[in-house]
């Protein structure tokens, strides 16, 4: 009979005696280096099983295929500095689950979010999904949905989903997405996206995208995106634009300058928020590790009367997870 353990057990099982018994000589670092790879690996490998375990129960044995049961996991840890000193630390989540057993074209996303409530508007970040639908998304929300791709392609994604968001009442949501990709030549693109949505049976909306991208060079990217969502719960149309420039400075590294106008076609004036901003994200120590600096200033404009300009500091620290059932050991 076997006794079922905590997470943490089998982690604290599964270190290695080297690291807690390091030879002399060895740096600090390299000890608590070890830790914590042997304890990332653990991770994966209980959410590789839990995994696994759902998509058993749930799918079936005889499905075609031989494509895998696979996940992937992103925790990051979010904290603002604000002009005035202030400080908000807040952690986001979000958990991919490809469920092959169930049915290749099936995905089970939850994502959650703490973090810091937002400095000023961006654009929405999965239009359709309550809190990420939004140019200024809700902080504090878990959500789960059931995704079926309809259509998977190169240039042509179209899927339908339904879920749920984790809080009393609940609130239930169902979408449908279409993303289309054109290619002009080697160096330019177009995206442009659909999402039509409804929350709770009676309230109906749809997000509309376009973005544009042109490679200037091997490295660099601008990238022009713009956003706007109407729905039975907005006045108006809300809308954002944002003008990015992308560079690669190195395989492990990355900037990104950003200039970007939101604004409601019920207010009186054209744009209602502005923002720059500069993003530096790095992939550090492990291939599964970044952080990320961000340094933004924002302001309003009301009634032909702007604000001040407002700065705020955020630094982000991402790990990843990822499993697939091809490399789980055969039982």
């Amino acid at each position: 009979m076997t006794t079922k353990t905590s997470l943490a057990d089998e982690c604290a099982a599964a270190e290695p005696a080297t690291a807690a018994k390091a030879p002399e000589g060895t740096g600090f670092f390299d000890v608590w280096g070890k830790r914590f790879e042997a304890t990332h690996e653990c991770i994966e490998r209980y959410f590789l099983e839990q995994t696994v375990r759902v998509d058993d129960f749930f799918g079936s044995e005889n499905v075609p295929g031989t494509k895998p049961t696979r996940y992937q996991l992103r925790w990051r840890n979010s904290l603002r500095v604000e002009h005035d000193g202030t400080m908000n630390f807040g952690p986001s989540v979000r958990l991919n689950l490809g469920l092959a057993k169930l049915n290749d074209r099936f995905r089970l996303i939850i994502a959650g979010e703490n973090e810091p409530e937002p400095a000023t508007q961006s654009l929405p970040r999965d239009p359709g999904s309550p809190g990420f639908d939004r140019t200024t998304p809700n902080t504090h929300f878990v959500n789960t949905e059931l995704r079926y791709e309809l259509i998977r392609t190169p240039a042509l994604q179209l899927f339908v989903g339904a879920g749920v968001r984790v809080k009393l009442p609940f609130e239930a949501f169902a979408r449908s997405r279409l993303d289309y990709l054109h290619t002009f030549n080697d160096t330019t693109l177009i995206r442009f996206g659909e999402t039509l949505f409804v929350k709770n049976s009676d309230l109906l909306g749809e997000t509309t995208e376009i973005t544009l991208e042109k490679l200037l060079d091997r490295g660099t990217i601008l990238r022009w995106s713009s956003a706007g969502t109407t729905s039975q719960e907005i006045r108006g149309l809300e809308w954002g634009s944002e003008l990015s420039l992308i560079r690669e400075l190195s395989p492990r590294s990355a900037v990104t300058v950003t200039g970007g106008a939101y604004g409601n076609t019920s207010s009186n004036t054209i744009g209602n928020n502005y923002r720059v901003l500069a993003l530096y994200r790095q992939n550090f120590l492990r291939s599964w590790l970044f952080y990320e600096l961000e340094p933004e200033l924002f302001w309003q404009r009301n009634d032909r009367n702007p604000d001040a300009p407002t700065f705020a500091l955020t630094f982000r620290l991402e790990i990843v997870f990822t499993g697939s059932s091809l490399a789980r050991p055969a039982l």
